[in-house]
């Protein structure tokens, strides 16, 4: 448990790293050049958030064995996927599927979960729903969490409505129903879903100090 959740928001700190020297370059002449990039770092804060999400919502639930479920569903998602890249790959796992998932339904058994209960505990969350339910356990809540994430996705996917809607645009020249437009950075934006990503890591390793000083 210990050790995703620190994977997790040492993940979520890397990208925030990255994405604060996509600003400034070397001073020179004892000024900086500060760039704003209309997709690219909405790619890294969508991955600062949605790890930070990961470890606030493995950490947050108040039981315990809440919590140890979500881990081990977490694991479960991580075999199926490492099972279909060692199938793209044409090569064989080091263990069978089934061996390691039913490991892990063994270990939630032992956590404390009734047998009958097992395989849907261990269901793997899709992100949204981990975003949202992150969301829920802090002040910005499960809409705000999601429309973040889902904002930033839609940005580093080069979707058309995310483009469109969150991004600041002139329109230089029309003809009929064509418009040419200069789409450039939202500053009000960027630094909005910056806060809240900050918001979540922060909840994140507050989270992990106090479950590692009272885990139950």
């Amino acid at each position: 448990m210990s050790h995703n959740a620190w994977i997790a928001l040492t993940v979520a700190v890397d990208h925030l790293h990255c994405f604060r020297s996509t600003f400034a370059s070397a001073p020179q002449n004892n000024s900086v050049s500060v760039t704003l990039h209309t997709h690219g770092q909405y790619s890294l804060l969508r991955c600062a958030f949605e790890n930070s999400a990961r470890a606030v919502w493995m950490l947050g639930p108040a039981h315990s064995l809440v919590r140890v479920q979500r881990r081990l569903s977490m694991q479960v998602g991580e075999h199926n996927n490492s099972d279909r890249m060692n199938a793209l790959l044409q090569r064989q796992p080091r263990r069978p599927l089934d061996v390691r998932l039913q490991q892990l339904t063994d270990l939630v058994v032992k956590a404390g979960t009734d047998p009958a209960d097992a395989k849907k505990v261990l269901e793997p969350s899709t992100y949204s729903e981990i975003v949202r339910e992150a969301g829920a356990l802090t002040p910005m809540g499960a809409a705000q969490a999601e429309v973040v994430w889902s904002g930033c996705s839609s940005l580093a996917h080069g979707d058309t409505y995310g483009t469109l809607s969150i991004l600041e645009r002139d329109i230089l020249a029309t003809q009929g129903r064509l418009n040419l437009a200069q789409i450039t950075s939202a500053p009000k934006v960027l630094f909005w879903a910056t806060d809240r990503t900050v918001a979540m890591m922060q909840h994140g390793f507050d989270l992990f100090k106090q479950r590692a000083t009272c885990h139950r």
